[in-house]
């Protein structure tokens, strides 16, 4: 029987995207919205949880999507993948850590591993499964990365509050806002969260 699997993420672009990624491998996973997955017996085996704009690691979300009795399992879904960004989660409750740098057969392969009961970090280079997703403001012409930072920017977080939330450092979230507020033509935060508000870069629902 395919996997039952329901993307998590507060902006429906993204997880269009990763259902558009997912629905190729019909026959191993089946996508199931979240809006369907109701408290009670496990509804669904894994809960992907896709960190565009959103914490990583040492958060609320994920310890509640691993209390949600709908869920048997939960897997990360990251640009982030270092060492601290992988072990945060797990000790979170993750069942699971797989990057958005894997390619879109790895990131199958990975859930179905985590939806057997097994503990799966997949961090490895491959083919980007994100060329099959969506994100916005990606019509804008912003990279993922540089959207990520202005929707969070959005919400009112400091690039320190960024840069502990996604795990890079002060400077690399310095240089992609750097480059986003040129794509966008602003310079200024202020600017910055209108124009992300205007683009799509406020989530469609709340936390």
């Amino acid at each position: 029987m395919p996997v039952r699997v329901t993307v998590v993420n507060d902006y429906l672009v993204v997880v269009a995207g990763v259902n558009a990624i997912l629905s190729e491998y019909a026959d191993r996973i089946e996508v199931v919205e979240k809006h369907a997955v109701h408290k009670g017996a496990a509804a669904v085996d894994v809960a992907l949880y896709d960190t565009f704009a959103a914490p990583v690691g040492k958060h609320a979300r994920l310890a509640a999507l691993r209390e949600d009795p709908s869920i048997g399992a939960v897997a990360v879904y990251s640009f982030a993948a270092g060492h601290d960004a992988v072990e945060d989660s797990l000790a979170l409750g993750a069942n699971g850590f797989l990057s958005k740098s894997l390619s879109a057969p790895d990131l199958v392969r990975g859930i179905e591993e985590i939806a057997a009961g097994r503990v799966v970090t997949l961090v490895g280079p491959g083919l980007s499964a994100t060329g099959a997703n969506d994100w916005p403001a990606k019509e804008a012409g912003l990279s993922a990365r540089e959207a990520e930072m202005v929707g969070l920017i959005v919400q009112g977080m400091s690039n320190q509050d960024i840069a502990e939330r996604c795990y890079l450092s002060a400077n690399t979230v310095k240089t992609y806002i750097r480059a986003a507020y040129r794509k966008m033509g602003v310079n200024t935060r202020a600017q910055a969260v209108a124009w992300g508000i205007e683009n799509g870069l406020k989530p469609d629902r709340q936390p």
